[in-house]
């Protein structure tokens, strides 16, 4: 009896080691280096916002660590589907082109999806897209703006930069009149203060687009996906998310 009794102990803590190091499962988790989403502590290089601290919540929900990496916006899906990331924890907006590449999670946001920035010297009250006819416009490599704004036509010029830093400063520089960027971070920006000086955010622009943003597996990880909306929804639930949301001061309710 003493050796079954052993044997047992021994098996439980070996099927136990099994439990813990199957929850010690570290997965490589990407997103865009955009404020509020991603947000860089200039002192000890530590991340913070929005994306960060959901996909740790989920993680520790879900049982995996998270190991995170800023990208640019344009090579997060390649790198997930070149299998050098598990994750693409980001603003990254939900597209039917999109949803060719890879598998999307159910949406956590519904974000006001554009925003207008324009040099401080320029007094002009742009409203639309239709008020910036013969000019040139910026926009972000990969983004829906660019999509929306070769939809729409009829600019000087359409050119795309691989941070929004770069197309803000291009305002600056005179190589184009105007950058139509996400929303989130562009309003977070400009609230922080942390727009170059000579340009501002248009407040007199109307948004068109309502874009839903959510996480990216690889295409057929279904398994992860199965696990990723499961924790998601929990942390709806508890308003985890919507804690979130308002620590970075933007409104949360839960995506239909």
């Amino acid at each position: 009896m003493h050796i079954r009794h052993c044997g047992f102990v021994v098996v439980a803590a070996i099927l136990a080691s099994m439990g813990m190091a199957e929850a010690q499962q570290v997965l490589k988790v990407a997103g865009q280096d955009a404020e509020p989403y991603v947000v860089r502590d200039k002192a000890s290089g530590i991340l913070s916002g929005i994306a960060v601290e959901f996909i740790n919540a989920l993680g520790r929900d879900a049982g995996f660590q998270v190991e995170y990496q800023p990208m640019i916006n344009a090579d997060l899906i390649p790198a997930l589907t070149s299998g050098k990331i598990d994750i693409i924890a980001s603003n990254l907006v939900i597209t039917p082109e999109r949803k060719q590449q890879v598998d999307f999670a159910d949406p956590y946001y519904m974000a006001p999806g554009d925003a207008l920035v324009s040099a401080k010297s320029d007094p002009t009250p742009y409203r639309a897209l239709a008020d910036l006819k013969g000019v040139a416009v910026g926009a972000l490599k990969s983004s829906p703006h660019v999509n929306l704004l070769e939809r729409t036509g009829g600019f000087s010029a359409v050119k795309v930069y691989d941070k929004l830093e770069d197309a803000w400063t291009a305002i600056g520089a005179g190589q184009i009149k105007v950058v139509l960027g996400p929303m989130s971070t562009t309003a977070y920006k400009s609230k922080t203060g942390q727009l170059p000086v000579d340009v501002q955010m248009v407040a007199s622009y109307q948004p068109v687009m309502l874009s839903p943003i959510g996480l990216a597996v690889k295409k057929g990880n279904t398994q992860l996906l199965e696990r990723i909306n499961k924790s998601q929804s929990k942390l709806a639930a508890d308003e985890t998310l919507k804690a979130i949301y308002t620590k970075y001061g933007f409104d949360w309710t839960q995506p239909k």
